[in-house]
C-alpha cells in the first residue's frame, strides 16, 4: 500500500509537466483522483498579441493551450485566438482586464504605457538573460512584485515562453556608430523604444503581421523581432541584408500568460497549479526551442541568403546601457512602485553578477576560445 506520505508526493508530482513525461499507473490514478466530478469543467478564451500559425509566437500559445488541457485531462479547456480574431494585438491587455477574453498569450513589454515597470517581468536592455529572469520570478521576489503590479490591474500573469537574447535588428544600410541611428524609423517596442529615440531614432511599435510589409515599402528603415529563426521565417531576410547582434534592448523576452483576476482567484488550487506548471513547461519548451533553431538558423541566413551578419560596435552598446540606465534613474525618481521593483531587480543582477565572474561567463569565455 502506498503510505500518506508517498501519495503526497505522486499528487504533487502529476501537477508539474515532469509527471506528464513520466506514466506511471499509480501517477494517473493520482491525477483522476485530483479531478473527479467535484472539480467543474471550465471553458477559457484566450488571445494573443500574434498572427495566427506564427512560428516562436502564436505556436506556442496554441502548445500552452493544449498543455493545460491535458494536464487538467480536459477539465479545462482553452479555446485560442490568434491577434485580430477576438481583439486587435495590443488590446489584449485592457480585454483581459475588463473580462472581454479570460487570458492571453503575450509580451509584457507591449504594456509599457499602462506601467513603465512592466518590462522589467519581460526584457530590459542592458538587463537579465532568460535563466536570470526565469530565476528572479521563480526563486527570488519577481514573480511577487509582478503580481503586486498586475493586481492594480486585476491581471495575473506566469512566464510561458521567451525568445533568449535576440538579435539587435535588421537594416537598410550598414551602422557602424550610435549616429547611424539618427533619423531611422525603427520597429522597436517596450524600454528598447525609448532608447533608440534617445540615440535619434524614431522608434515604431507594429506588430508582427505588419512589420514585413513595411520595411518591404520604406515605412520603415530597421526592424527588430525575436531572432534568426522567426525573423526568417517571417521573412526579414527578403527586405533587409543587414542583420546585427547583439540584442542589447532584449537579452531575454518573455511571453506571458496572462489571466483575469478575478477569474483566477476563483479558481481551486489545484487548477491554479495545473496552470502555473502548464505555464512554466511551455517556458522551457519555446526558450529551447529559439536557441536551438536560431543556432541554426544564423547559418542558413548567412550562407545560403547572403545576409551581412554583424556585430553593434562598441560604442553603440555602451549608448544603449547609457540610455537604459538614464531612463530608469529619471523613472525611479517619480514612481515608488518601479524603484521598489528596480530595487530589487538590481540587487538580484549584483548577486548574479559576482557568481558570473566563476561560472557561466567564465566558462564561455573558454570554450569561445577553444572550441
Amino acid at each position: 500500500m502506498i503510505n500518506n506520505k508517498k501519495r503526497a508526493l505522486l499528487k504533487n508530482m502529476a501537477l508539474f509537466s515532469s509527471a506528464a513525461l513520466i506514466s506511471s499507473c499509480s501517477e494517473k490514478a493520482e491525477v483522476s483522483n485530483l479531478l473527479d466530478n467535484k472539480f467543474p469543467k471550465i471553458k477559457l478564451r484566450m488571445i494573443t498579441s500574434f498572427p495566427r500559425n506564427l512560428p516562436g509566437a502564436d505556436i506556442p500559445a496554441q502548445m500552452l493551450a493544449k498543455r493545460i488541457k491535458n494536464m487538467s485531462q480536459g477539465k479545462i479547456d482553452v479555446t485560442h485566438y490568434a491577434a485580430g480574431e477576438l481583439v486587435p494585438a495590443f488590446e489584449v491587455f485592457d480585454a483581459v482586464r475588463e473580462n472581454i477574453a479570460d487570458c492571453a498569450y503575450t509580451a509584457p513589454q507591449y504594456w509599457i504605457s499602462k506601467h513603465k515597470a512592466i518590462p522589467f517581468f519581460c526584457c530590459i536592455p542592458g538587463g537579465m538573460t532568460s535563466k536570470e529572469l526565469f530565476v528572479w520570478l521563480n526563486q527570488g521576489e519577481g514573480q511577487k512584485l509582478w503580481d503586486e503590479l498586475y493586481g492594480t490591474f486585476n491581471l495575473k500573469g506566469f512566464p510561458a515562453g521567451d525568445t533568449g537574447t535576440t538579435m539587435g535588428g535588421w537594416f537598410n544600410k550598414e551602422i557602424f556608430t550610435p549616429d547611424d541611428f539618427k533619423g531611422l524609423k525603427m520597429r522597436m517596442p517596450g524600454l528598447g523604444a525609448e532608447v533608440i529615440n534617445r540615440m535619434g531614432a524614431v522608434s515604431v511599435n507594429l506588430s508582427g503581421g505588419e512589420v514585413i510589409n513595411s520595411l518591404k515599402l520604406g515605412v520603415l528603415d530597421a526592424a527588430e523581432w525575436a531572432g534568426p529563426w522567426p525573423d526568417m521565417t517571417m521573412g526579414f531576410h527578403k527586405v533587409a541584408k543587414y542583420y546585427y547582434g547583439p540584442g542589447i534592448h532584449e537579452p531575454s523576452t518573455i511571453c506571458e500568460f496572462m489571466i483575469n483576476k478575478d477569474l483566477w482567484d476563483s479558481f481551486p488550487l489545484e487548477y491554479k497549479e495545473i496552470i502555473k506548471n502548464a505555464s512554466y513547461s511551455n517556458y522551457i519548451e519555446v526558450l529551447s526551442e529559439y536557441f536551438y533553431k536560431n543556432s541554426k538558423t544564423l547559418n542558413i541566413l548567412k550562407n545560403k541568403h547572403n545576409i551581412k551578419i554583424g556585430h553593434y560596435s562598441p560604442e553603440i552598446i555602451d549608448k544603449f546601457f547609457y540610455y537604459s540606465n538614464e531612463i530608469i534613474e529619471e523613472n525611479i525618481k517619480n514612481d515608488l512602485v518601479y524603484k521598489k521593483i528596480y530595487d530589487d531587480w538590481k540587487s538580484t543582477i549584483k548577486l548574479f553578477n559576482e557568481y558570473h565572474k566563476y561560472s557561466d561567463n567564465e566558462y564561455l569565455k573558454y570554450r569561445l576560445k577553444y572550441t
